[in-house]
């Protein structure tokens, strides 16, 4: 900001406030059904503002909302991909892995939550050095904590890996989160 936009814009504050005193005065001098209808228009005015506003982000929020969910829904699709390959013996192919990830990460990318995002990171950087199954359903869980959270869910009373065990069946759940019994 320049030197001559501060000036301009400290003139027009003090200008702006010599006029709400002005009107001010005005009121406490004028007749009181003027003053009650002059000050019922105010707050009608400042109420309709307050609700087309609240509307609007309604609005934004609704449409976010199911922009959200078609990015989500990509990233599950692909976990399922993953869980039924695994089941079956097979194995999804790298192509179609990055594929799915890239995908899910190009609408990430616009309609995701920064949490959304910071998870997900986190999520590429443990799948990439070859975890073991529990550790990669526990970053799994994670995303899709973040995802629901991301969606208006509230997930506090879930314990971890409570969300990605309901693609589990019971059998391999007990494999998977069964205490270590190496002891």
């Amino acid at each position: 900001m320049t030197a001559f936009q501060k000036i301009l814009t400290t003139l027009l504050f003090i200008a702006l406030i010599g006029l709400i005193w002005l009107f001010i005065t005005s009121l406490m001098v004028a007749d009181p059904g003027i003053t009650a209808a002059i000050i019922a228009a105010l707050i009608a005015v400042a109420g309709g503002i307050f609700s087309h506003n609240q509307t609007q982000k309604r609005e934004i929020k609704a449409r976010h909302f199911t922009e959200k969910k078609k990015a989500y829904m990509l990233f599950t699709d692909l976990m399922f991909k993953i869980i039924l390959s695994v089941k079956n013996g097979t194995q999804v192919a790298q192509k179609d892995l990055e594929k799915g990830m890239m995908a899910f990460k190009r609408e990430l990318l616009i309609w995701g939550d920064q949490d959304v995002l910071q998870t997900c990171e986190k999520y590429e950087q443990i799948a990439a050095n070859k975890p073991e199954p529990r550790e990669i359903l526990l970053a799994t869980d994670e995303l899709l904590r973040a995802m629901r959270k991301d969606l208006g869910h509230d997930d506090s009373q879930l314990k971890p890996f409570d969300l990605v065990s309901t693609c589990i069946v019971a059998t391999d759940k007990e494999k998977l989160f069964a205490p270590n019994k190496e002891n």
